[in-house]
């Protein structure tokens, strides 16, 4: 092989292997990691699809909801990937709880955006029938 074949080849695998981060955001400002879920191994099996960690329960993680969720892959869950042809696919977990200030707990009942729970129930006008 030539050398320059040879890192070409190299880069390939570096960007095979790269380093993946999928991020999912609520909306909410972000605060501190939940205790425990930061760079928290995520377990899972068959190429990350059979989960064995999940699902968390992120109303007792994070009482005040949350605001980001990562799982992202690096070197190092790459090769624990690897080496078992992928059967055992592990990757890094992180939960962000959202700030204390971020929103007031909505009513356990009668919530409905935009109507006043004192206001008088209305009927919606019928259009006449064209027969």
């Amino acid at each position: 092989m030539t050398s320059s074949l040879r890192a070409a080849a190299l880069a390939f695998l570096t960007l095979v292997t790269g380093c993946t981060v999928t991020t999912v955001r609520s909306g909410l400002p972000p605060a501190d990691p939940a205790p425990g879920f930061n760079d928290r191994w995520h377990v899972a099996f068959l190429f990350g699809t059979v989960e064995a960690s999940g699902p968390y329960e992120l109303g007792q993680i994070c009482p005040r909801g949350w605001s980001e969720i990562r799982m992202s892959q690096d070197p190092f869950t790459f090769l624990a990937g690897a080496v078992t042809l992928f059967i055992y696919s592990p990757s890094r977990l992180d939960i962000i709880c959202a700030a204390h200030t971020a929103r007031e707990e909505p009513p356990t009942e009668g919530y409905s955006p935009g109507v006043r729970p004192d206001a008088p129930e209305r009927k919606m006008p019928t259009a006449p029938s064209p027969f």
